[in-house]
């Protein structure tokens, strides 16, 4: 895949992913199990870079508990 192709897949993942979270009402496991750890979090600080998010923000979204 291109970067604008994976681009644009992590960006209707993201959508999905937070319209069935607020239509079932809770944060629900976003990934499979055979995602790494490094892997998982790669994504998480790419994210927060692209929002232009700092960690500190992160701990106060994170801080609100799982939704």
């Amino acid at each position: 895949m291109s970067a604008s192709e994976v681009q644009r897949a992590v960006s209707e993942a993201t959508r999905l992913y937070a319209a069935a979270c607020e239509e079932a009402g809770k944060e629900i496991p976003p990934l499979e199990p055979a995602v790494s750890t490094t892997e998982a979090l790669t994504l998480a600080c790419a994210l927060l870079r692209s929002q232009g998010l700092t960690p500190f923000d992160m701990a106060l979204w994170f801080s609100r508990g799982a939704a």
